[in-house]
């Protein structure tokens, strides 16, 4: 499905930039659940004006070496536990454009674990012994595998930051930070969508990760809590906190699941996707069974919103919301252990309630596809540091 043409509105990077951030700043309200039609245009006008005024003060920007640099010189560490598909790779190269924003940082060391927890474990362990100030993780090969390492470094003496997966321990001891989305609240905002869109009845499934990942267990607690309040929705596949559908974030073995569903289930009315990536598998397995598809939840994904917009008015149309891939949290890790290396404080907030980015059945939030862009582009990676500020401000705590 990503070899699809990306038929759209092709914008420029700056116009996108400031588009996202808008809708980013703009649903505060919407994710509190407002019906407040004339409160959200206002906010929507002044998240805009926000965001245009923010791009051009980056724009603007001297240029200066930031302060959470310092000016000590840095070997940093770079781990993710998956890195074997495009959300990592994204995640990857926000860490790489932070980093380089530092004069001081001079060497770099990356380690892709590929969900093993023992080369997760070595890959921290060879960052050690090649004496890196600072590492930047993703600790996600396992639940949590990496903590021992983690500890290890930061008992050396190295700062370590932690984002988008908890490394199960506490900052500020094992680690200097935790920087992610809230995959709680992330939960609670997909479960009260695809609730409304199935009209409060019909059968849910969820699609998850590796069995066990600590992302997961947080977005089904939050969808859980939602659907006591709708007592006609089936959640099938016995979902929990521990248990859940495992695609391990593969688009091939999504597609290959959710086939098998299919066959097992006649009425699937709504799905929530931990992974946008598995999406375009998925839509094509419905296709090929000859059943219609449902509402989804999901992470932003330009290949899957050129989907979207190629079905619009179709008997194959389907309604479809979006939050943020956060890939960007790299960026805040990157502040946070570069920072305490230089013992420098960094005071930005680590847990961020992300509201969502599109939804089709609301006017001037539908799904875009950009023409110019690959199918796993996400312009929220594309805020200013003052846009990501705004972010914090208004959904950090």
């Amino acid at each position: 499905m990503e070899s699809r043409s990306l038929r759209g509105r092709g914008r420029s990077a700056a116009a996108r930039t400031a588009v996202a951030f808008a809708v980013l700043a703009a649903l505060a309200l919407s994710a509190c659940g407002s019906s407040d039609d004339d409160g959200d245009s206002t906010q929507a006008a002044t998240a805009a004006s926000t965001a245009a005024a923010a791009d051009t003060t980056a724009s603007a920007s001297s240029g200066g070496v930031p302060e959470w640099c310092g000016d000590k010189e840095i070997k940093l560490g770079i781990q993710d536990g998956g890195g074997l598909n495009a959300w990592s790779a994204a995640s990857l190269e926000q860490v790489k454009l932070e980093a380089a924003k530092c004069p001081n940082i001079t060497d770099t060391v990356i380690v892709n674990a590929g969900f093993d927890p023992q080369k997760a474990t070595s890959g921290i362990q060879s960052m050690i012994s090649q004496g890196v100030n600072a590492i930047v993780i993703i600790p996600d090969a396992g639940v949590c595998a990496e903590l021992p390492a983690l500890r290890q470094a930061t008992q050396r003496g190295i700062a370590v930051a932690t984002h988008a997966a908890d490394g199960c321990g506490e900052v500020g001891k094992d680690y200097v930070s935790y920087t992610d989305w809230d995959p709680v609240a992330n939960g609670r905002v997909w479960g009260t969508w695809i609730a409304e869109q199935m009209g409060g009845k019909g059968n849910l499934l969820f699609l998850g990760g590796p069995a066990g990942n600590p992302v997961d267990q947080g977005t089904v607690t939050g969808l859980l809590e939602v659907l006591k309040d709708y007592p006609d929705i089936t959640v099938l596949e016995d979902l929990s906190p521990k248990n859940w559908p495992v695609t391990n974030w593969d688009p091939a073995q999504a597609q290959k699941l959710v086939a098998s569903l299919l066959a097992k289930y006649p009425k699937i009315d709504g799905i929530v996707e931990g992974y946008g990536a598995n999406v375009p598998g998925e839509i094509k397995a419905f296709e090929d069974a000859g059943r219609r598809i449902p509402p989804i939840a999901t992470l932003q994904l330009n290949a899957l919103s050129c989907i979207y917009e190629e079905k619009k008015g179709t008997d194959e149309a389907f309604d479809l919301a979006t939050i943020s891939n956060r890939n960007w949290t790299g960026r805040l890790a990157v502040r946070k252990a570069v920072a305490a290396a230089n013992d420098i404080p960094n005071d930005e907030p680590e847990s961020i309630a992300l509201p969502l980015l599109e939804d089709s059945t609301q006017p001037g939030m539908e799904p875009t596809c950009y023409e110019d862009e690959g199918p796993n582009y996400d312009p929220s990676n594309e805020m200013t540091d003052e846009e990501l500020q705004t972010l914090l401000d208004e959904h950090g705590h």
